[in-house]
């Protein structure tokens, strides 16, 4: 399989333009037309990661942090040279899989047995879209499930949303052109108006589903970004506490569940006793993530929580570790390459240079 084959399978899930502005993702290195048989899955690309690699006899790595983060200038890391010497690639899965539908945050909740009600935020890098098309009445349903077999048309857990209404549409055809309907003069046709929602990593599938449907010559449609995000993506999760579990007994869940040995409980004027009824959770650093918390939950699950944070957070919070709260996405990501018809191996939790006992 080759790695652009690869690529296209990850938009299907992780969809790359879902990574903030300021993150690096994709094909960090590497030829997009490599052939790929086997990979290796991780956190971090350190040497145990390379070496993993090269004894397995994997072609590719895919992580989660990215490999290279800032711009360089000049290739001299010897791990950059070991990964170009042995001709392994590496594809890199940040804050896309971070607020992908099936994300991070998701594959957390699953390890810790939490059941999801709602993303904690809508912040991704992704841009939405309100896309208008015209189409003749007979041809309106041909050309919606082209839209939306494109991927246009998902808002929040529903797909195959749109609007449309009849109108009725005028052109004269000039010369050279082929018109669908022929006539002399200025022609009035009946049509409807369909209206719906894109995300921008959709934006250039859904066109081309339209040109290869729509039987105008040249079909009339326009799009542009609107400020508010899909609901579909979100950074961080807010979650039920089904099982009814205390603060104390939730610090043993993540301790137990995500192999962390001392995830840490700061109570923040609770008791240990005290048993929150909705939990946020955000994989690796969510501090930044606080107040938003505060406003819809009764504890804070994440990592790298600074003194500050605690000191000003309004609700107690369990730093259960950046990379023990990430970790289970290795496992996700080894299922997803083994869906696509390719052999995965994990690079061991206490293999990872952010793994401490």
């Amino acid at each position: 399989m080759e790695i652009k084959e690869i690529l296209r399978e990850i938009e299907g899930f992780a969809p790359l333009t879902l990574a903030m502005s300021w993150d690096n993702v994709g094909l960090l290195v590497g030829d997009a037309s490599q052939e790929v048989s086997k990979a290796v899955t991780c956190l971090d690309v350190d040497d145990n990661a390379v070496n993993k690699a090269i004894e397995v006899g994997a072609e590719l790595i895919v992580s989660h942090h990215p490999l290279i983060f800032r711009a360089i200038n000049r290739i001299t890391n010897p791990l950059l040279l070991k990964l170009i010497e042995h001709g392994i690639a590496v594809i890199s899965l940040h804050t896309n899989l971070d607020v992908a539908p099936k994300s991070v945050n998701q594959v957390l909740a699953d390890s810790l047995g939490l059941t999801v009600i709602e993303h904690l935020s809508h912040e991704t890098g992704n841009t939405w879209h309100r896309f208008s098309l015209t189409v003749p009445v007979d041809d309106l349903e041909q050309v919606r499930q082209a839209i939306f077999s494109s991927g246009a048309g998902l808002i929040g857990l529903y797909d195959n949303c749109s609007q449309s209404h009849r109108i009725t549409g005028t052109y004269r055809a000039l010369e050279g052109s082929n018109p669908y309907i022929k006539g002399e003069g200025t022609m009035s046709v009946d049509e409807y108006e369909l209206e719906f929602m894109v995300d921008e990593s959709r934006l250039g599938a859904t066109i081309e589903a339209i040109k290869n449907t729509h039987p105008y010559e040249t079909p009339a449609f326009y799009h542009y970004p609107v400020s508010n995000a899909n609901p579909a993506y979100g950074l961080g999760l807010v979650c039920e506490n089904d099982s009814g579990l205390s603060l104390s007994q939730l610090q043993k869940l993540c301790r137990d569940k995500l192999h962390n040995p001392a995830p840490r409980l700061y109570l923040l004027g609770k008791d240990a006793a005290f048993i929150p009824q909705r939990i946020a959770i955000c994989g690796g650093s969510g501090g930044s993530l606080i107040s938003v918390a505060n406003r819809k939950a009764d504890l804070f699950i994440s990592g790298d929580f600074s003194y500050h944070q605690i000191f000003d957070s309004g609700l107690p919070l369990i730093d259960a570790g950046h990379f023990f709260t990430e970790y289970p996405v290795v496992h996700y990501l080894a299922e997803k390459l083994q869906e696509m018809g390719l052999e995965a191996d994990i690079l061991e939790m206490d293999k990872h240079k952010g793994y401490i006992m």
